[in-house]
C-alpha cells in the first residue's frame, strides 16, 4: 500500500531533533537498575546467565536476544567483589564514551553553525538597516534643501503660498485628465 503523503513535510526537520537520542534514553529504562533476583550461576556483571536461544555475552548495547530493541540501552558496569572491572566492560565503556562524545561532538558543531549562520545574518541586517538610514537621511536632507529653494523663490516673487498651490493643483489636474480620457 502506498503511502497518502508523497512528500517529506511531514517528517520533522533534522535541526528539531537535535537532542532526540537524550530523550529516547531518558524514557527508556535506567542503565543502572539491577534485577530483582540473582541467581548465583549468573554471568555477573549485571547480566543474566546463558540461555541457548543467545550468546552468553555480547560486547555491544543491545545485541543479546534477551532484551527487546526498545529497552536496549548502556549495559550497566558492575564491578566484580573485589572492586574491579573486567577488560571486556571497560573497553564497552570506553566505546560508549566514543560513541556519545562523537555524537556531542556532532551536536556542538551543529549548534556552532547555527549559531554563525545567525550571527552572519544579523550582520547583514545590520549592515542593511544602517545603509538604508544613511539613505532616507540623505534624502530628507535633499527634500529639506528643495522645499527651502522653493519657499525663497517664492518669497522673491513676491506670490503667495496660496497661489502656489493652486498651480500645483491646477498642474496635478491637468495631468489626471489627461492620464484618464
Amino acid at each position: 500500500m502506498s503511502s497518502r503523503f508523497s512528500s517529506n513535510l511531514h517528517q520533522r526537520d533534522a535541526r528539531s531533533q537535535l537532542f532526540s537520542p537524550y530523550d529516547q534514553r531518558k524514557a527508556s529504562p535506567s542503565p543502572h537498575s539491577r534485577p530483582a533476583s540473582r541467581s548465583p550461576a549468573g554471568a555477573g556483571y549485571g547480566f543474566p546467565a546463558a540461555s541457548s536461544a543467545g550468546p552468553a555475552f555480547s560486547a555491544y548495547p543491545g545485541g543479546s536476544n534477551s532484551n527487546p530493541p526498545s529497552q536496549s540501552s548502556y549495559r550497566s558496569a558492575t564491578p566484580n567483589t573485589r572492586g574491579q572491572y573486567s577488560d571486556a566492560v571497560l573497553s564497552e565503556l570506553e566505546s560508549q564514551n566514543d560513541e556519545e562524545l562523537s555524537g556531542m561532538s556532532a551536536k556542538v558543531r551543529m549548534l556552532k553553525d547555527i549559531t554563525t549562520a545567525i550571527g552572519d545574518e544579523i550582520r547583514d541586517s545590520t549592515a542593511l538597516a544602517e545603509k538604508m538610514n544613511d539613505s532616507f537621511d540623505n534624502t530628507r536632507v535633499r527634500l529639506r534643501g528643495t522645499m527651502n529653494r522653493m519657499l525663497r523663490m517664492a518669497e522673491r516673487t513676491g506670490v503667495g503660498w496660496k497661489v502656489w498651490v493652486a498651480f500645483f493643483a491646477a498642474v496635478i489636474l491637468l495631468f489626471w485628465y489627461v492620464w484618464l480620457f
